[in-house]
This record gives structure tokens, C-alpha cells and sequence, in this order.
């Protein structure tokens, strides 16, 4: 029986969503096969050794018969294998990686690069157009230390004309995001001129890193990957929001947004975005599991990559566990699978 260390929680805007996939997870893993320990990383970034046996996780009383892990370090070195069942900032950017990698605790997921890559969205559609992957036409907008906001061109010039550039290469509508943020916490779409640096200063409150994209009527796709030196990839999946675009109410919150597999659009494009899919994993040296996303404009049938997720969400309704189910690998054999593979160094 392996010890296992489930973490959930953490410092991120995505925390709640960390506490609703770790219930998930453990309402789904084969108890019988595991020695499991729970522990919860607070806002704040208070670790907490958590009452065992909670059913859920994003109840208020989560914390309630815990106790302050004051060793770390020797906690983690106690467990045969780590599930950090995080989201985001300090979670899933290479962080909390680097601190397995130190304590030499196998850990599910993507490694240090990986994570820390893929988190940002800048520096992933640098890597990714080396590659020949489709992204639509973007800005990369820095919150300076000075606390000014400019635009950073490609050769890493900054300039402060932020409105006249985003009309000229942009125009509008156009979306902003903060760069490394999920769930689509700190993403705006910006219709008119007089919105645009507010909404920059409103996403600047997420992250010092923002991306602006260009607007296109897009059907929101997204496939998963799961595997290490031979990874597979499943059938494409549809997101069908209830409102714009997929906001953080309509994913976790609007029972009128919907979920589709497989994709309804051409198998053509299906096997296409499948095969960018494999070759972003590849790009970014992914490991274990990610979740990549795509648009297909509507009027071209042009694919453009959205983003790549390394710890993408577990709850009850997330398209990742669906996707693999869609495959033939329940949940439960799905967290065992992965559990096997943070074993391959």
C-alpha cells in the first residue's frame, strides 16, 4: 500500500476550485489501495494536516480538527508519491514542483518547466509558435515595478502607447487576461475604448503578466492528454457556454452551459487538433496529464491554440476526467494511472 500525500487549496484565485477537484478525487480513488494523508495549504500558505475522511472539502469547516504543519519538509518526505491537487499561482506553475524535486517525492503531474512554462501564457505562445502552433494575434501587456502598465513588443521593447497599439494590431472587441490566471479569473472581453485600461489595471490586480487577444466568433474545444514518454490523447470535447464566453459562473456555477463528446464539428479538424494537441505536450516537455485547449473560428474553420493546462480541473463536471472516460478509463483507474506515472523520472 503506498503512502499517499493529497494537497489541495493554495494561495491562487483558483483555490476553491483546488478544494472542489480534491473532493472529487477523493470521493473517486480506490481507498483500499492507498495509506492516504490529507493536507490543505491555506490562502495565507499555512499548510494543514486536515481531518481525514472529510467527504467535502469546500464546506467553510474544511479546516475545522486540523493542525498547523510546522516541518514541511520531513511531512513530505514520509510519502511514497504526492497528488497536488492545485490550481494556479503557487500550485501549478513549477512552485510547489520545485519543492517535491527537492524533497525527491515522486508527484503526479507536470514537472518544474513544464508547469512553470505552461502557467504563463506569454512565455507558452513564445514556445509554442517555434513549433508552427496556430494562436490567434496577441499583446503582452507588463505591470512594471514602477507600477506602470506597457506594452512589451518582441524584441522586449516597452512602450506606453497601449490604446494606439491595440487599435492598430488588435482593434476591438478584444479579450484580456490575466497571464497566469485559470478558470477564467481576471478575463475580460473589452468592446469599446473607454473600458480597455481599466479592465488592464482590473487584470493587473491578478497578475504583473497580461495577455491581450484578438476577438474571433470561435466554438471552444479542448482535448486531454495522458501519458509520459508515449502519451495518448483523447477525442475532442465541446464547450458550449451559457452567456459570451466561458467566465468562471458559466464553468463551475450555470447549469445552462454544457459539455459535449465528441465535438460536434468535422472529424477533420477533430484529428487535426488532436494532433497540435500531442505536439504542444511534447513541446513544452509535458508529463503525466495536461488539458489543451483550442478555438476554431467559425467563419474559417482556422484552429488557433487557446492555452495548456498541467493540472487541469477534477471536479464532478471538468472535461478532463470526461474526456478520459470518453477513452475507457474511469475516474478511479484514471488517478491510479497517473499515480503510476509519477513514478517515471
Amino acid at each position: 500500500m503506498k503512502k499517499l500525500l493529497v494537497i489541495c487549496g493554495g494561495q491562487s484565485s483558483e483555490h476553491i476550485i483546488s478544494r472542489m477537484s480534491c473532493t472529487s478525487v477523493l470521493e473517486n480513488i480506490h481507498k483500499e489501495l492507498y495509506e492516504i494523508t490529507l493536507v490543505g495549504i491555506e490562502k495565507d500558505g499555512t499548510w494543514f494536516l486536515l481531518k481525514q475522511g472529510q467527504k467535502d472539502l469546500t464546506s467553510t469547516t474544511w479546516l475545522q480538527g486540523s493542525q498547523k504543519v510546522e516541518d514541511i519538509y520531513s511531512l513530505l518526505k514520509q510519502h511514497d508519491v504526492v497528488f497536488p491537487v492545485l490550481h494556479g499561482l503557487y500550485g501549478e506553475d513549477g512552485t510547489v514542483q520545485g519543492l517535491l524535486e527537492l524533497a525527491n517525492v515522486p508527484y503526479v503531474g507536470c514537472r518544474v518547466l513544464a508547469s512553470s512554462v505552461s502557467m504563463d501564457k506569454i512565455y507558452t505562445k513564445k514556445i509554442l509558435e517555434t513549433v508552427g502552433i496556430p494562436q490567434v494575434k496577441s499583446l503582452y501587456i507588463k505591470k512594471r515595478y514602477d507600477g506602470k502598465l506597457v506594452v512589451v513588443d518582441s524584441k522586449f521593447n516597452e512602450s506606453t502607447d497601449i490604446m494606439t497599439i491595440v487599435k492598430q494590431q488588435l482593434g476591438l472587441p478584444c479579450f484580456i487576461k490575466a497571464s497566469r490566471s485559470g478558470s477564467s479569473v481576471g478575463c475580460y472581453r473589452c468592446d469599446n475604448e473607454e473600458d480597455l485600461m481599466n479592465q488592464l489595471n482590473e487584470a493587473s490586480q491578478y497578475d504583473r503578466h497580461i495577455v491581450i487577444e484578438e476577438c474571433i466568433d470561435c466554438i471552444e474545444l479542448e482535448t486531454a492528454v495522458l501519458g509520459n514518454d508515449d502519451p495518448i490523447v483523447s477525442r475532442v470535447g465541446q464547450i458550449m457556454p451559457h452567456g459570451e464566453f466561458y467566465t468562471f459562473e458559466s464553468k463551475y456555477e450555470d447549469a445552462e452551459s454544457k459539455t459535449c463528446i465528441p465535438a460536434l464539428v468535422d472529424e477533420r479538424i477533430q484529428e487535426e487538433i488532436r494532433s497540435y494537441a500531442l505536439k504542444v505536450f511534447k513541446a513544452v516537455d509535458g508529463h503525466g496529464l495536461s488539458r489543451v485547449d483550442f478555438f476554431l473560428d467559425k467563419k474559417t474553420n482556422k484552429i488557433y491554440l487557446n492555452e495548456i493546462n498541467t493540472m487541469p480541473g477534477f471536479t464532478k463536471i471538468s472535461m478532463y476526467p470526461q474526456l478520459i472516460a470518453d477513452l475507457g478509463i474511469s475516474y478511479s483507474d484514471l488517478i491510479d494511472r497517473l499515480i503510476e506515472l509519477a513514478f517515471d523520472k
